[in-house]
């Protein structure tokens, strides 16, 4: 068994329709750590974030954090899902309010097991 810590998302835009930014691979275990969400845009946009199942959709049964309102300029780091842990095939999703207005990145722990 192995313990790694990684960027889970690295930086990226949350696009404006739910899309999975990160699925724990076969044989490993992911924790996260950290999750922030920053607004690069000029006006108020929301977030919501999932963390879905295996084999499941993002949808209501999956959420964690919806419809957070991020100021334009602010970074919003999100405790809901701090401490999580994503078994294989687990995945991160999220949806913005606005394409292009907010930015995402997190970071945790891969543990392997074999």
């Amino acid at each position: 068994m192995s313990v790694q810590p990684v960027a889970l998302i690295p930086a990226q835009s949350v696009p404006g329709a739910i899309a999975a930014l990160y699925t724990a691979p076969a044989g490993v275990i992911a924790r996260i750590d950290s999750l922030g969400v920053c607004n690069v845009g000029t006006v108020p946009a929301s977030v919501t974030l999932y963390l879905v199942p295996s084999g499941a959709a993002a949808g209501p049964a999956a959420t964690t954090t919806f419809g957070q309102t991020i100021l334009p300029g602010q970074t919003w780091n999100s405790p809901n899902e701090i401490g999580r842990v994503l078994q294989p095939g687990d995945a991160i999703a999220a949806q913005a309010s606005a394409s292009g207005a907010l930015t995402i990145s997190a970071g945790g722990l891969l543990v392997t097991v074999s």
